[in-house]
C-alpha cells in the first residue's frame, strides 16, 4: 500500500481512537456519584447520623460533577456546621427516575429533604429528539410530558411524607437558558409553575428557585452569548471539553458565555450554585435549630 495512503487511512483512526479515549475518561468522571451519596452515607453506620440529615434530591444540577457542586456549598457554610449533607443527585434523572430510588433516601432518616428536580423533564418536552434521547438513556416506559412529571413528583412527594418525618421542599428549576422569551426559558417557568402547584397540593414547602433567577437574569438585560437553538447537548459537551481538557473553571466558562448563572444553557455556575445554597440554608434554619449530641457535633459527612 502506498505510504501516503496508508497515513491518510491511519491518522483519521488514531484521531477517532484518541477521542474516544477522551470521551470515556471525561464521561466516567461526570458520571461519578458524589463521595457523599447516600450508600456511602449509609455504609458509615449509625455514628453517622448523630447530626440532623439533610438530603438534596435530584438530576445533575444536584448531583455537582458537571455543574458546580451547591450541596458541597451548604457543607461548607459555618452556620451548617450541625447537619450531615447527602447527595443524592445522579445526572440525567427524570422524575420518574427519583421516584425510584427514594428507599435509600428514607433510609438515611433525614430531618429535611430538598428536591430539585424537573429539568430533564422539561427539557425533554421541548422536541421529539430530546424526548427519544431521555427514553433510551433513561429507560422511561413513557414519552416525557406535563402531566406525567406532575404524577411522578406528587407520588415521590406522597412516599415521602409517609416514610419519612421530614420536613421537605420543592425547589422550582433553574432557566434553561438565559433568553427571557425563548420556547426553553418559558417551558423551565411551565413545570415550575407545576412544582409549585404539587407543593401546595401535598403541602410541602416550595422554594422558588426559578423566580429568583429569573428576576435577576431580566434585571440584568444582558443577551448572553450562548442561545438555546433547538437542544442542550452539544453546549454541555463542549464546556466539559473546556472544563476536563482545558482545565477551565466552571465560572471561567461561563462567563464567556455570557451568562449570569448557568455555564450551558442547564447546569450552573458558583453564583447560580450559591443561589440555590441560600435558598436552602434560609430553609433549614426555619426549622427547629440542630441540637447537639452529647460530646458536641460530628464533623459535616
Amino acid at each position: 500500500m502506498n505510504k501516503k495512503v496508508l497515513i491518510a487511512l491511519l491518522v483519521p483512526a488514531v484521531l477517532l481512537a484518541s477521542a474516544l479515549v477522551i470521551y470515556g475518561i471525561i464521561y466516567r468522571d461526570a458520571q461519578r456519584l458524589p463521595d457523599n451519596n447516600p450508600r456511602s452515607f449509609l455504609a458509615k453506620g449509625r455514628a453517622a447520623r448523630q447530626c440532623p440529615v439533610v438530603v438534596c434530591a435530584g438530576d445533575s444540577i444536584t448531583h455537582g460533577r458537571v455543574s458546580v457542586d451547591y450541596v458541597d456549598i451548604l457543607a461548607r457554610r459555618p452556620k451548617l456546621r450541625g447537619y450531615a449533607f447527602v447527595n443524592a443527585g445522579i445526572n440525567s434523572e427524570l422524575a420518574f427516575n427519583l421516584r425510584l430510588r427514594l428507599d435509600a433516601i428514607i433510609r438515611c432518616d433525614p430531618a429535611v429533604i430538598t428536591i430539585l428536580i424537573g429539568t430533564n423533564d422539561a427539557n425533554a418536552s421541548l422536541n421529539d429528539r430530546s424526548a427519544q434521547r431521555a427514553i433510551s438513556e433513561m429507560n422511561l416506559p413513557r414519552k416525557p410530558d406535563r402531566e406525567w412529571f406532575r404524577e411522578n413528583l406528587t407520588a415521590l412527594c406522597v412516599k415521602l411524607k409517609a416514610r419519612t418525618k421530614a420536613r421537605i421542599a420543592l425547589l422550582s428549576l433553574p432557566p434553561i437558558g438565559e433568553e427571557p422569551g425563548s420556547d426553553a426559558y418559558r417551558r423551565a417557568a411551565e413545570y415550575s409553575r407545576i412544582i409549585r402547584d404539587v407543593a401546595a397540593e401535598q403541602k410541602v414547602d416550595y422554594l422558588p428557585l426559578n423566580e429568583t433567577m429569573s428576576r435577576g437574569i431580566e434585571g440584568r438585560g444582558v443577551a448572553p452569548e450562548l442561545r438555546y437553538e433547538g437542544d442542550t447537548e452539544m453546549p454541555l459537551y463542549i464546556v466539559l471539553a473546556k472544563h476536563y481538557l482545558l482545565r477551565k473553571s466552571y465560572d471561567e466558562i461561563s462567563e464567556e458565555n455570557g451568562l449570569y448563572y448557568l455555564t450551558d444553557l442547564l447546569h450552573l455556575n458558583t453564583r447560580g450554585a450559591s443561589a440555590v445554597a441560600d435558598l436552602i440554608e434560609e430553609y433549614i434554619h426555619k426549622g427547629n435549630p440542630p441540637t447537639p449530641p452529647e460530646g458536641g457535633f460530628r464533623d459535616q459527612y
